[in-house]
């Protein structure tokens, strides 16, 4: 990586800020696996743009799923989200990966998924912007 002095510095996160996102976050992972829509809804964007990639096992092809929005994800949520899952399955963890300003990015790792998440503090609220995931176990076709 090079280093360029023209660059200006980027200043610290405040802990506040990381403790928001951190719970922004949390809301995500644990309203999917609690089936609790609202939960979801307060920390989604309306412009919220959430996508996987996906292996096609009789092409052999790995592919761009389909975009989901916020109020898809709400839907999905509702409808079940992941509270099926057993206990050992709902394990995460969250990990901020960096901040500037009034943006973020965070990593969830959970048994069923790897989310990489963008935030934008908009009128003094984080929340989610942009979602990429893939599904961490076997080989899966598009869901």
């Amino acid at each position: 990586m090079n280093l360029n002095s023209n660059i200006p510095s980027v200043p610290p996160a405040i802990p506040e800020d990381i403790q928001a996102i951190t719970e922004v976050a949390r809301d995500y992972i644990e309203g999917w696996f609690t089936a609790d829509a609202e939960r979801m809804r307060r920390v989604l964007l309306p412009e919220l743009v959430k996508r996987s990639i996906w292996h096609d096992l009789q092409d052999d092809r790995w592919n761009v799923g389909s975009t989901l929005t916020a109020e898809a994800m709400v839907q999905y949520t509702q409808n079940g989200g992941g509270s099926k899952l057993s206990d050992v399955e709902k394990s995460y963890e969250i990990v901020v990966l960096d901040v500037f300003r009034h943006i973020a990015t965070v990593k969830v790792s959970s048994y069923p998924y790897m989310d990489y998440l963008h935030l934008a503090k908009i009128d003094g609220q984080w929340r989610i912007m942009n979602c990429l995931f893939e599904l961490r176990q076997g080989e899966h076709t598009e869901l």
